[in-house]
């Protein structure tokens, strides 16, 4: 099983930690590319550092019916990212 690496700024995540949201929320993230792998968690990397990481979900549409994915409220992290992620979409991580 594996994780993915997505790149963003932790800015761009801040209402998606668990401090931010109510109890019960599922959390998403708009892919082009959806995993094809088994994902146990997603981790958010701001190039450098992994900075938040939440339990995957599964595969899913927003509103406007663009595929994405669902996690779990992010947990605040803080070790070094363990593969290079790209700027856009997203790598495996195992």
């Amino acid at each position: 099983m594996a994780n993915i690496l997505i790149r963003t700024k932790p800015e761009t995540v801040e209402h998606k930690i668990e401090e931010s949201v109510e109890s019960g929320c599922i959390c998403w993230w708009t892919l082009s590319v959806l995993p094809t792998k088994e994902v146990k968690k997603v981790l958010f990397t701001d190039g450098k550092t992994v900075f938040a990481e939440g339990e995957y979900y599964g595969k899913a549409e927003d509103e406007e019916g663009r595929p994405c994915i669902e996690f779990s409220p992010l947990k605040r992290v803080n070790y070094p990212q363990p593969k290079q992620a790209p700027t856009r979409g997203f790598t495996y991580v195992d």
